[in-house]
């Protein structure tokens, strides 16, 4: 003791110091506790092994006893802390390592993990704790074929609004340098709240993403059904870009799959603006006056008036070309482009789809970032659980359990199950999606 300034990381790891003594102690007592109920239950107790763990209070060397009954082994103290054999992490910090993984390139949440908790991880060690936050995600999608439908009550609206959108980040698989992998990303929601001042927040949020479309489409529906009571008296409205996969005869069919009252499908405003700048950049600026007059107003003439001046002034032969598809994009959806307001609606909630793809591409796409095909499917997917406050139910959530005995009965895998199960998500009376979109079973206004 003396009268220096207390240098508070001396003093932390002097608490660590006596965690350890008292989590050697706590071993102790349960070794204790648990050997007559493992010798009642017929183990033999066959050694003591040790092994060193790195804890979210500091790293840990221990010794715990075994026991084996026939040709089973069982170690109490493990099944206790939740420890997965041969990694080095507990879960807790095995959460801790995920959850920053989705702020902040696994270099910088090692050195986080060391600054604030005086716990020694590698960059190895942040994406081991990834690969298995990956496969518990897809334990959890197992689980969730294979249990018994969860009684809750669906969530009735009287509109849903949908939108979907592609978002590419770069590919680190080898022999695909320079190329993009496309991740297929779904949102509903029921309307937007204000929170703070201009600050909004989205009411009874759903999100799917996956990098397959079809995957994340079938989720995409599956989702729906089950969350939300859809009945003739529900108004549907879809938002999109009309890009690949996301025109206007997808989401058609797809709200045709719930028979609404309604169904309102609208280009997004945002990709209208920014192909307008960009159509009509080249041209007088008269011009780009007209598209936006035009698109303001849903005149159709004004909007053939200025494409047909601009290409009017195109004597470049290929030019003129890629004008006649952008042409063609504005003529055939231009019904699509009329204010939310002309529909009686508030905007507020609708065309946000850009806002949505902030969190995912922020952590995905700066800094020079790779990804191979599954860990940017996987790191989207933990990044969008963060956000809705559910990642630790990935980690310590009562379906790992139950998911345990669902795959130990008769000593049949779930991903044997599903294997052979034809199980699909799509919704009842609710047909596979057409190359070609068959006409709304419900009343579809544009």
């Amino acid at each position: 003791m003396n009268m220096e300034v207390l240098d508070e990381r001396e003093f932390y790891s002097y608490l660590q110091q006596k965690n350890q003594e008292i989590f050697l102690k706590w071993i102790d007592c349960y070794e204790r506790y648990i050997a007559p109920i493992m010798r009642t239950k017929g183990y033999k107790r066959i050694n003591e092994a040790e092994r060193t763990v790195v804890f979210s209070f500091g790293e840990i060397r221990f010794s715990r006893s075994r026991w084996k009954k026939g040709e089973e082994t069982r170690i109490p103290v493990d099944e206790k802390l939740g420890l997965i054999p041969y990694v080095r992490y507990s879960q807790e910090v095995l959460y801790q390592l995920t959850d920053l993984s989705r702020k902040l390139p696994y270099r910088k949440v090692v050195e986080v993990v060391e600054l604030l908790n005086q716990v020694y991880v590698t960059k190895d060690s942040v994406q081991k704790a990834v690969n298995i936050a990956g496969d518990l995600l897809e334990e959890k999608e197992e689980y969730r074929f294979l249990s018994f439908p969860e009684k809750r009550r669906k969530i009735k609206t009287d509109t849903l609004y949908i939108e979907g959108d592609g978002l590419w980040v770069k590919q680190s698989q080898a022999g695909q340098e320079g190329k993009s992998t496309e991740l297929a990303h779904f949102v509903a929601h029921t309307g937007s709240v204000a929170v703070t001042g201009k600050r909004r927040k989205l009411e009874n949020k759903v999100e799917i993403v996956s990098n397959s479309y079809k995957k994340a489409k079938e989720q995409f529906l599956d989702t729906l059904y089950n969350q939300f009571e859809i009945t003739s008296d529900t108004v549907i409205v879809t938002n999109s870009d009309g890009g690949h996969g996301y025109s206007p005869e997808v989401f058609k069919d797809l709200a045709s799959a719930f028979r609404p009252k309604i169904h309102y499908h609208f280009w997004d405003a945002f990709h209208v603006n920014e192909l307008i700048k960009k159509t009509f950049r080249p041209f007088p600026a008269a011009l780009t006056d007209l598209a936006f007059d035009a698109v303001a107003k849903h005149d159709k003439k004004k909007m053939i008036l200025a494409l047909d001046t601009a290409e009017s002034l195109i004597e470049d032969p290929e030019k003129l070309d890629a004008f006649h598809r952008v042409k063609n994009q504005f003529l055939n959806n231009f019904k699509y482009t009329v204010s939310p307001k002309n529909k009686g609606m508030v905007d507020f909630g609708i065309g946000i789809m850009e806002s949505q793809h902030r969190k995912i591409s922020y952590r995905m796409k700066n800094q020079g970032m790779y990804w191979s095909v599954r860990g940017a499917e996987k790191m989207s997917q933990i990044i969008i659980l963060g956000q809705e406050g559910r990642l630790r139910d990935l980690f310590f959530g009562g379906w790992r359990t139950e998911y345990e005995k669902i795959k130990s009965l008769d000593n049949v895998s779930a991903s044997r199950y599903l294997s052979s199960s034809k199980k699909q998500y799509n919704l009842k009376n609710h047909k596979p999606i057409p190359r070609k979109a068959k006409k709304s079973e419900g009343l579809s206004l544009f």
